[in-house]
């Protein structure tokens, strides 16, 4: 389940194009041809940059070439049973994953850059540790990537068809395909790796491929997040532990918020955080993407829909999940003090556990001094484990990056807090390896008390005066857009009564007036030689574009027709 990405901002240059423009049709693939393909050696068995393969079998979406040294390198019964499984997979991907993915997340690069339906998927040994890998050079031109095979194609491990898991790669890797041209090639954004993970995660359970637990996607996550929970959310380092912690987030976010948030974010310009924040606002829900990584790392812990729905996995192979703290401290009386400096990365769950013998009497309160680094934003919630078998939920509130807090009776009432600190400070450009931050706690036993704001019972509760602010705010913006739009329809402008206005984005598959009007503006613009007029955004529509943008110094040249290349058009037609 690998996603490698080039850092190209989209750039699609043109001498691939033409080579497929320049002639009346474009043959497809045949059976029995054979391919030098350019793999990606970190994930190819051998370490190979290149591997022959044939096409195996061709099927209503999609071409199934098959690594030569693969088929060679096994016996007959073997090779037999291998070319079964294929059929079935096969049939599988075009009535079941194909449809399904396509009619939930939108279309694939369609016809691409190969300017053929089909989808190639290459059957190929890749390293025990990956599924498949999905690489974005190969939807860009040789001359741009030497590398590149030029098709809109997936790679999944040979190994995976025989032992049955082939079809939740597939699910997967075809998944990343979608996303790439829902935001890159669409909407000219490009998606924070750990999101597009999350979505690729959700393949295999909207397929109900994870109904049963056994030889599933999220039995394999489950122990990978129980190896490491405290792996960072945003920071992608491609290693088993951040699939883990990707797939239990997006069960938690699925289950609570719906399925609809991880869809919808995909279809806007806005990517990561971001462009969940926006659709949970356009959905409905008052928590922001901190609220609920919040109240997951509680779940996390907790698990106890008893305590609150939100603290609690809904799915039902996860009812059991309890992840243990990261650290534990025995604080055993007034003379016991525990001091504490760590760091963490932004959005990188971690649980320190204080715990004492119980009877040590109800006039001894557990206090808790806390700072962090200037520029943190740190949130800390707790959880207090009563001896009477209650839980409840609190919030070390923070006067900028310090604060204190007293728990009443512990060691008599109270047997064990858990708190949670948590840094939101960075919301985009996630990397590799994200900087840490520093955080110090400084926890004792004192008769000491002092009241402080009431406590909170939810994280929501916790973070309602943010929670307000960040609503206001963004209802602002939405009022400016209703006022502008307001305004736009009551006296519409010169440019909006001419047939020539573009009233909307344009792209591949839009119909209409207004592309017949964008064509002979192009004509005239001595970018379309092909001077088509058809009222269809197609490739040569599409081809036209890029060299507009090009011409103009438009960014990303990737022949969507948004908001900058309106407004040039807008400008040139007056």
């Amino acid at each position: 389940m690998r996603f490698k990405i080039v850092n190209l901002k989209f750039l699609f240059v043109l001498l691939s194009i033409f080579h497929f423009l320049s002639s009346n049709s474009v043959s497809a693939d045949s059976l029995g041809q054979t391919v030098l393909f350019n793999v990606n050696p970190e994930y190819e068995y051998f370490q190979k940059s290149q591997i022959s393969a044939t096409l195996r079998k061709i099927s209503g979406r999609a071409y199934w070439y098959i690594s030569d040294d693969y088929l060679a390198g096994i016996s007959e019964p073997e090779k037999n049973l291998f070319l079964s499984k294929l059929d079935e997979l096969a049939l599988e991907f075009d009535n079941k994953i194909y449809p399904i993915q396509t009619q939930f997340w939108g279309s694939e690069p369609k016809p691409g850059i190969d300017d053929d339906l089909r989808t190639t998927i290459f059957i190929i040994r890749l390293i025990d540790q990956a599924g498949g890998y999905f690489d974005t050079s190969h939807l860009y031109s040789k001359t741009s990537i030497p590398e590149s095979n030029q098709r809109e194609m997936v790679f999944i491990n040979a190994g995976s068809i025989i032992n049955g898991r082939a079809k939740i790669f597939l699910a997967h890797e075809f998944q990343h395909l979608i996303g790439f041209n829902q935001k890159e090639i669409l909407r000219g954004v490009s998606e924070d790796i750990w999101l597009s993970e999350i979505r690729a995660e959700y393949a295999p359970r909207l397929l109900g491929y994870d109904d049963a637990y056994e030889n599933s996607n999220i039995r394999r996550r489950v122990f990978a997040f129980e190896q490491n929970p405290s792996d960072p959310l945003a920071e992608w380092q491609n290693l088993g532990s951040d699939y883990g912690a990707a797939a239990l987030f997006m069960f938690y976010l699925v289950d609570h918020y719906g399925e609809k948030i991880i869809n919808d974010s995909q279809r806007i310009n806005k990517i990561g955080i971001e462009s969940l924040n926006q659709t949970l606002l356009s959905s409905g829900f008052a928590e922001s993407f901190s609220d609920i990584f919040l109240n997951w790392t509680i779940a996390n812990v907790l698990n106890d829909e008893t305590v609150n729905s939100k603290f609690a996995y809904k799915f039902t192979h996860l009812k059991n999940l309890r992840i243990p703290s990261s650290q534990s401290y025995v604080v055993s009386g007034p003379e016991t003090t525990v001091s504490i400096l760590n760091t963490v990365k932004d959005w990188q769950p971690v649980w320190y556990e204080f715990s004492t013998p119980i009877g040590l009497g109800s006039n001894l309160n557990l206090k808790v001094d806390f700072s962090a680094d200037p520029g943190t934003k740190f949130r800390i919630p707790y959880i207090s484990f009563k001896k009477n078998g209650q839980k409840e939920i609190g919030f070390l509130l923070l006067n900028g990056t310090s604060g204190k807090l007293f728990i009443k009776n512990f060691g008599s009432d109270i047997y064990k807090v858990v708190l949670i600190p948590a840094n939101h400070s960075k919301i985009s450009n996630f990397t590799k390896n994200d900087p840490s931050s520093r955080f110090t706690f400084k926890v004792q036993m004192t008769s000491e008390f002092e009241e402080a704001t009431p406590t909170p019972t939810t994280a929501l509760q916790a973070s309602v005066q943010t929670s307000i602010q960040n609503l206001l705010d963004q209802i602002s913006v939405l009022q400016k857009q209703i006022t502008q739009l307001r305004q736009k329809t009551a006296s519409p402008s010169p440019a909006s009564k001419s047939p020539g206005a573009l009233n909307r984005d344009l792209s591949l598959g839009s119909q209409g007036e207004d592309v017949s009007w964008l064509q002979r503006f192009l004509i005239k613009e001595s970018v379309y030689p092909e001077a088509r007029i058809t009222g269809y955004f197609g490739v040569l529509t599409k081809a036209a574009v890029i060299r507009f943008q090009q011409k103009h110094g438009i960014s990303p040249q990737i022949g969507y027709v948004g908001i900058k290349t309106k407004a040039k058009i807008q400008e040139l037609g007056k």
